[in-house]
């Protein structure tokens, strides 16, 4: 009877280290799968390229932008803000004879975009960096905003443990990586278009007019040194990247905002300081033996133009294309020395659209303001 009791006991415990193990194994084998499933198709190309014929389907570059840096194979990278997302790749590649990828972030801070680019470097040997210089870049404060503004530092830092919000997330398994395997097989899907916002998007005059509030008085022209801290930290940041590596070749450029933006900045008091910054910004990075910059803001057929806008600042797909062009051409290039020239052309013609062009809209009844009329 003892010997019964005890051999019903173990049958117990073997039935109950079985069912253990078989619960351990059910729980197991789908989390393998899905870790397995989201490392070989890595729709944010956290682990490498894409494989099995997938395209490079780039479209949130919070997600994508540091992965593809670190695995995809190129020799140029475009920098910037969301102005510069609607640059076709292709553009880049047959103008300057490259491979580009885009370092992008919406804000387009300094101390972000040097980041990603001294991220690019740890990897890769890049022959061409195309940096778009917007005015609020040389006035942010000189930090990094990656964490702050919600970005998924799992895929940022190099710590393997933290993957696992990545290997194990839902929202990849069901949603990204279809999204991923039905764009790389419709047909449809420009790679060249990475991060590419435009196509929904209304760009005409009556939309820019309509969004733009404008401010009821003009107030009194600020201090030209009003963000001269912020100024001297994102300079010097931009030069440790530019002396750090003397083989890559730097073309920065100053973008086209509209007509509109340049007369918000002068009824805010703020646009001396802004030419303030891109001219001391001119004078420091002309120093550099690989470095060119170009200015496209005195364009008046094109910022006065609001038919090329979707709001203040951000322009068609087509003058993107323009830009490239004109740079590739050498056209719009600032020499050594006429920085000073370039920023007193700019303030000329945003005063004469001041007095003459804007006036007329104004006039016309175009303008909406904040509080009252004039």
């Amino acid at each position: 009877m003892q010997k019964t009791d005890q051999n019903q006991k173990k049958g117990k415990e073997l039935t109950s280290r079985r069912f253990l193990r078989l619960l351990l194994l059910c729980a197991f084998v789908p989390l393998f799968l899905c870790g397995l499933l989201v490392f070989l198709f890595d729709p944010f190309y956290h682990y490498h390229r894409p494989w099995f014929g997938l395209k490079q389907v780039l479209n949130e570059k919070e997600y994508q932008v540091v992965g593809t840096l670190d695995h995809f194979d190129y020799d140029a990278v475009l920098a910037g803000s969301s102005v510069v997302e609607n640059t076709d790749n292709r553009d880049v590649d047959n103008a300057f004879g490259c491979t580009s990828v885009k370092a992008v972030r919406s804000y387009g801070g300094m101390a972000d975009l040097c980041w990603l680019l001294s991220r690019a470097h740890e990897t890769h040997e890049i022959r061409l960096v195309i940096f778009n210089l917007d005015p609020s870049s040389l006035s942010a404060e000189p930090e990094t905003t990656f964490a702050q503004t919600g970005c998924p530092m799992y895929l940022y830092d190099k710590n393997p443990v933290n993957d696992v919000r990545y290997l194990f997330n839902r929202d990849v398994l069901f949603h990204r990586i279809p999204y991923e395997i039905a764009n790389s097989f419709s047909g449809y899907y420009n790679e060249g278009l990475s991060y590419h916002w435009a196509k929904d998007k209304t760009f005409s005059e009556d939309e820019v007019l309509y969004h733009y509030l404008r401010t009821p008085a003009v107030a009194e022209m600020q201090p030209d040194d009003l963000w001269e801290e912020q100024c001297t930290g994102n300079l010097a940041i931009l030069a440790a990247e530019v002396e750090a590596h003397p083989e890559t070749m730097y073309r920065f450029y100053f973008p086209p905002y509209s007509m509109l933006w340049w007369d918000n900045s002068i009824r805010t008091g703020e646009r001396d300081a802004v030419l303030k910054n891109e001219q001391r910004a001119m004078e420091m990075l002309l120093n550099y033996q690989n470095v060119e910059v170009y200015n496209y803001q005195a364009e008046p057929e094109i910022i006065t133009d609001l038919n090329n806008y979707m709001d203040t600042l951000h322009f068609t797909p087509q003058i993107n294309a323009w830009i490239i062009s004109e740079m590739a051409a050498g056209r719009g290039r600032v020499q050594k020395g006429a920085a000073e020239k370039t920023v007193e052309e700019i303030r000329s013609l945003t005063d004469s659209l001041q007095e003459k062009y804007l006036k007329q809209i104004g006039e016309a009844g175009r303008f909406h303001y904040g509080l009252s009329g004039e």
